[in-house]
């Protein structure tokens, strides 16, 4: 449970932050990349440390596994993903003439088909899902090919609303009583503290100012969809109460929702900031002669 929460409070939602990143124009600055980049970091040391809590709490079909071989079969699992699956797919879908529709239908019924093996091992679907994704070639420049995106995108946003919906149904909003939204002010603020503040600092040792620093902090703030993915999981694995993700589900949607706010904010304070810098350096010096 500790750890658990510990992994929904450092979470990231990096698809989120992109599209944060780019409409406020932050793409090509130094606090957007870093951001960017640092999300990507802990999102995979999050997503690492939620394998091993479901695997310890032996969740799925491989709950009548003992620990050690959940965790040995699992890396084995992810070996033969790396070595065997990527190659075979670039065979499948570069060497050979298949038409867009069979390309799109073999690398669903692969995700499909590792979604069920890490199931079966005690772990979250989404982490098979994940795996499946990060084997697929890319182009030479690191990227998909377009013809395979497209048709993926679609089948996303097509299902993205039924995924919604179910994470939906397990919210109990009978439990929110005074105490549950006493809850939901306490952790919500925690995690906007822990999250922008240990932010802000990493990021002004890095040698990043003020201002850059608090923007840093403020944009890893940004939950969203990745949030409510491991929520999810710790939900199914018997991590989570009824109760308690409800809590964590209007936290991922409350500080995700502050983050534009809290940006144009810190704008303001960094216009403050500057306006005492400039009256002293436009300040007229007496004459010494």
């Amino acid at each position: 449970m500790v750890v658990f929460a510990g992994v929904a409070l450092a979470t990231t939602a990096v698809p989120v932050l992109t599209a944060i990143v780019r409409e406020n124009g932050l793409s090509r600055t130094v606090p957007g990349v870093l951001a960017v980049s640092a999300a990507g970091v802990l999102d995979a040391l999050c997503w690492t440390v939620l394998a091993g809590a479901l695997l310890n709490a032996g969740g799925g079909a491989g709950g009548g596994l003992d620990w050690p071989w959940r965790v040995g079969l699992t890396v084995g699992y992810v070996v033969l993903m790396a070595c065997a699956a990527r190659p075979l797919l670039r065979l499948l879908l570069w060497r050979t003439r298949l038409e867009p529709s069979l390309r799109m239908a073999l690398l669903i019924g692969f995700a499909l088909g590792s979604a069920w093996v890490t199931h079966a091992l005690g772990l979250h679907v989404i982490f098979g899902a994940l795996l499946a994704g990060v084997v697929v070639p890319r182009e030479r420049g690191g990227t998909l090919d377009p013809d395979l995106l497209r048709p993926l995108l679609s089948v996303a946003s097509l299902l993205l609303p039924f995924f919604f919906v179910l994470s939906g149904q397990s919210v109990a909003l009978n439990n929110m009583t005074g105490t549950g939204w006493a809850a939901l002010s306490v952790v919500t603020l925690l995690a906007v503290t822990t999250k922008v503040g240990s932010g802000t600092v990493a990021a002004g040792l890095g040698g990043l100012d003020r201002h850059d620093a608090r923007t840093v902090g403020i944009l890893l703030n940004t939950r969203g969809l990745t949030e409510l993915i491991a929520l999810n999981a710790g939900l199914d694995a018997g991590l989570l109460s009824a109760p308690l993700y409800t809590v964590l589900v209007f936290m991922a949607l409350a500080t995700t929702l502050l983050t534009q706010p809290l940006l144009r904010l810190n704008a303001r304070i960094a216009t403050r900031e500057r306006r005492p810098e400039s009256a002293r350096s436009t300040a007229v010096k007496p004459y010494a002669g």
